[in-house]
């Protein structure tokens, strides 16, 4: 018994962290109680959205609608969070070899993992769950029936979601085996929750106005859509100790016979994934050559497509560019709303006449809050080394990042100048500077990101996240950014004041941007190469 214990506990330590903090100068202090305060901010921040919501709830006698919309809400996420937080805690684990060889029973390793698995969605269910469940028992006088339900269906709720992701999981896992791009789903996925979340963020008002008009509907639609939900929300209203007995033990009995039947299959997925990728490694190919500088740019083309989180900080802005110019180009009255619900009165005449305006600012906007090579430095890790070794010269290696990040950023902000052109009349000198700045600004705020990593490097980062999310470089650009931006909108409501042409104002701003671009490549060939010889693994 002691070493199934062993073993357990030693499988819990690795990759069950939902706020991990690294780096080697932190102190185990720090790394234990920053997660602590992270869960509180997080708790207090849900616990926020919960009470926005109960109000209206309130005044039509409805609160458990709450459990239920916050219930449903956190099932969803568990379940998309789920689908790839399987593939690296059941699907191609590395230690498969070392705990299939000792002399345990391949059930038990199966159990453990799905164990493991089980507890980390438990633990991210509560910090969603917990807080509305507080804000319920603050507007309802609860006894302590409640309190042993809202328990009890903490750990009961997660437990359909995680075998359908586990099913999930184990598909795309064996499917993703056979090509080399597995994260676009993730990616698609993520972008699209982001994007959910905006547009709940700039209508939580008529949304929660709506959820209030019908919340019997929505509760009933959503209590018969997962019918844990509905028995949970029973035991709350309407608490009997046979209906609670009911619910935990058809929840148990779902959950055994889900993993009997997965047991079945989930040793012939990991072979499978692995025979295939065994085959890959032994087959061979022809390499063609190519021009040095390319060859880097595909290399860095690879990296950012094979980072989720890399795509999706560095491409959220640019999908939020081009929805917002398809937006003005097909709905402008649907925007003019919108930006009127966030206190910004303009006019369908006042955007007409400041249409150059308004593009330009976008096209400054996401290319400046859109930094791809703020990065790129930090994500070589411990193959910068070899990176310096090539024979490429420094400079060329720079540019290539430099290359790489426009290239992504170009052709989208030449999209929305496209639809924005087809709507409103320009001159043909705004169109040539607008599409010049779409090539300018995106340049400017790469080489700015270039610069900044050079000089504020990460380069022991055990993840993609720590680098992108975390890292001073990430921070540095971005506050960069926004100072320019702020200074931008201030030089250009100025001019308006003083009464320059909007077309007179875009000349101005473009040669302005290009005088900034051609100082930053310079410092970059002059200081930008020694920075990046001095950085060492």
């Amino acid at each position: 018994m002691k070493k199934y214990l062993s073993l357990i506990r030693a499988c819990m330590t690795d990759n069950m962290s939902i706020f991990k903090i690294n780096g080697k100068k932190r102190s185990e202090f720090s790394k234990k109680i920053l997660p602590i305060v992270l869960a509180f901010i997080c708790f207090f921040s849900i616990w926020s959205y919960a009470n926005v919501f109960m109000e209206p709830l309130v005044e039509v006698h409805m609160e458990y609608v709450l459990l239920t919309l916050f219930a449903f809400f956190t099932c969803i996420l568990t379940l998309t969070e789920g689908i790839y937080k399987s593939s690296s805690i059941l699907f191609n684990c590395k230690d498969d070899n070392m705990l299939l060889s000792l002399p345990i029973s391949k059930y038990l390793v199966l159990f453990i993992r799905i164990l493991k698995f089980y507890l980390f969605e438990v633990l991210y269910n509560t910090l969603f769950m917990l807080p509305a469940m507080v804000v319920y028992a603050r507007y309802i006088k609860v006894g302590i029936s409640y309190w042993m339900t809202s328990i009890i269906a903490l750990l009961i709720l997660p437990i359909i979601p995680i075998i359908v992701s586990c099913i999930i999981g184990g598909i795309i896992s064996l499917i993703s085996s056979y090509f080399k791009k597995r994260s676009f789903a993730q990616t698609v996925i993520t972008m699209g929750f982001l994007l959910v979340v905006l547009y709940g963020s700039i209508n939580l008002e008529n949304i929660i106005k709506r959820i209030a008009e019908n919340a019997e509907g929505i509760n009933e639609i959503i209590t018969k859509l997962y019918f844990p939900i509905g028995n949970y929300i029973r035991l709350v209203t309407n608490f009997h100790f046979m209906d609670l007995f009911i619910f935990i033990l058809t929840n148990i009995f779902v959950f055994t016979i889900s993993i009997i039947l997965f047991g079945k299959v989930y040793y012939k997925i990991n072979s499978l994934t692995k025979n295939y990728k065994r085959e890959n490694k032994n087959n061979k190919y022809n390499y063609k050559r190519s021009n040095k500088v390319i060859a880097l740019i595909k290399k860095e083309f690879n990296r950012f497509f094979s980072s989720p989180v890399f795509i999706t900080n560095a491409g959220f802005g640019l999908i939020l560019f081009l929805i917002g110019c398809i937006g003005i180009n097909l709905k402008l009255d649907s925007v003019i709303e919108i930006m009127a619900m966030q206190g910004v009165t303009i006019t369908i005449e006042e955007i007409q006449n400041l249409i150059s305006i308004i593009l330009f600012g976008f096209i400054c906007f996401t290319a400046l809050m859109s930094s791809i090579t703020s990065s790129m430095i930090s994500l070589e890790g411990k193959t910068f080394n070899i990176l310096k070794s090539l024979p490429v010269k420094t400079f060329e290696i720079l540019i290539s990042k430099i290359v790489t990040a426009v290239v992504i950023m170009i052709p989208v902000l030449f999209i929305g100048d496209i639809l924005i052109f087809i709507k409103f009349s320009f001159s043909f000198l705004e169109m040539v500077m607008l599409i010049i700045d779409s090539i300018i600004l995106p340049v400017t705020a790469e080489t700015i990101g270039l610069i900044v990593n050079l000089k504020y490097p990460k380069m022991d980062a055990e993840n993609d996240t720590e680098v992108v999310k975390q890292s001073a470089s990430s921070m540095v650009s971005v506050l960069i950014g926004m100072i320019m931006i702020g200074i931008t909108v201030y030089g250009l409501y100025k001019g308006l004041e003083t009464g320059l042409e909007s077309y007179q104002l875009i000349i101005y701003s473009t040669i302005s941007y290009f005088i900034i671009c051609s100082i930053l490549l310079g410092y970059l060939y002059k200081i930008g190469v020694k920075d990046f010889e001095k950085i060492s693994v």
